[in-house]
């Protein structure tokens, strides 16, 4: 379903007047749907080598095991409606199975309880675009182009799932803007006109939900909890010339930074991709930079300068298989005296269809990670280790998957 958004509630206003024709009105329906995944991984990290220490061993360590198990679920309900007007409306609400951690790091009962991940109502009209409020994606996430790849392949997919944090508590710092950020947000989307469409969101706090929480100075509006006036957009092409299919777009986003006692920087990020198919093979990728630390939406300490992510992949469809490679790089300043952090991946993988809805998968994905940096911005020690500044990571994934 293709995801599109509307921007003020004077827009929805006039889509209200001035579709005055009377239609064939539809009480709100329900449908459920969701996915299903399993996947088994084969781990070969420098972090995890004597990471461990045994308790009351003296001190004794041993390295984590290679391979593991995982499980993933969601459980999405879709509500929709149609007014006399011909307006459309409805709620999405998408339900998580997590391996839930509290905020001590202990597990959370059986590590299996369940949290939402996108909750959002909407309004749409095909003529003037579609209003969401709620939980969910920003414009310029929803709108990104970026690398095409098969099922579970890609810079921030299956991969980091398996790995344990560096030391500054990023396990990718490779991502596409906002990296799907679920803040409590407004965003409109518009209808798409000559192959063209695109996209608003404003949220006041990185915060989502009713996640009222007690901070130092109360509530999540409290300006030193998190970073605040979050504006995001993007403008999209896609159109086809003869066989050959092209996809284009720009996205950007800006935020107050939380108010800090050495002044962090106020956070931008800007993101244009490409991505051409035609015969059954698409190609693509994405540059990314802008004033943001770690992952995205994170403000700079002063004086550090932009960050950067790329990347570039392809991707190709023969019968029930699809086939696919990328490769792409990381940089974040780790300030005017310390070699800048960079992460480089690469990874190849492919799906085959087993049935509708019902996908086999596996990959391989090969990371290199330099200067990781502490909390505190001052390189972890030196070294190829657990908690040390450089990391070597080749993850093995096999899984399956089903989308209903």
């Amino acid at each position: 379903m293709r995801k599109i958004l509307l921007g003020t509630t004077g827009v929805v206003g006039a889509a209200l007047i001035g579709m005055g024709a009377a239609q064939a009105q539809t009480a709100p329906t329900v449908r459920v749907g969701g996915y299903f995944e399993f996947t088994g991984g084969y781990i070969d990290d420098t972090q995890d080598r004597n990471a461990v220490v045994i308790p009351n061993s003296g001190g004794r360590t041993v390295s984590r095991d290679k391979v593991d198990f995982r499980s993933d679920a969601e459980l999405h309900i879709f509500v929709t409606g149609k007014a006399a007007n011909g307006l459309s409306y409805g709620a999405t609400i998408e339900f998580q199975i997590d391996n839930m951690v509290t905020n001590t790091g202990s597990q959370s009962g059986a590590g299996t309880g369940v949290d939402t991940d996108e909750v959002y109502g909407f309004v749409s009209s095909p003529t003037l675009g579609t209003l969401r409020f709620g939980d969910e994606d920003s414009a310029a996430s929803l709108m990104a182009v970026s690398v095409p790849g098969p099922t579970q392949l890609g810079i921030s997919a299956s991969w980091d799932e398996f790995v344990a944090q560096a030391p500054d508590g990023n396990r990718y710092i490779l991502a596409d803007i906002n990296d799907g950020n679920d803040a409590t947000k407004i965003i409109y989307l518009s209808p798409q006109f000559f192959g063209l469409d695109f996209g608003v969101s404003y949220a006041p706090n990185g915060r989502e939900g009713e996640e009222y929480r007690s901070v130092a100075g109360g509530l999540q509006r409290d300006p030193t909890d998190s970073i605040r006036n979050e504006l995001s957009g993007a403008i999209r092409y896609r159109g086809s010339f003869g066989n050959i299919g092209v996809t284009a777009g720009f996205g950007a986003m800006r935020a107050d930074a939380q108010d800090n006692a050495v002044n962090l920087q106020d956070i931008t990020q800007y993101q244009a991709g490409l991505q051409v198919s035609g015969f059954g093979l698409t190609v693509g990728g994405m540059y990314s930079w802008g004033k943001f630390a770690g992952v995205t939406r994170a403000a700079l300490l002063p004086g550090r300068d932009n960050s950067t992510n790329y990347a570039l992949g392809a991707s190709y469809a023969i019968g029930a298989f699809t086939l696919g490679a990328f490769y792409g790089k990381a940089e974040r300043d780790n300030g005017p005296i310390q070699a800048d952090r960079t992460q480089t991946l690469w990874g190849l993988g492919a799906a085959y269809t087993l049935a509708p809805g019902l996908e086999l998968f596996a990959n391989y994905t090969n990371v290199k990670d330099r200067n990781i940096a502490l909390g505190s911005g001052v390189l972890a020690p030196a070294g190829n280790g657990p908690g040390q500044r450089d990391r070597d990571i080749d993850v093995i994934v096999v899984g399956t998957r089903l989308a209903f």
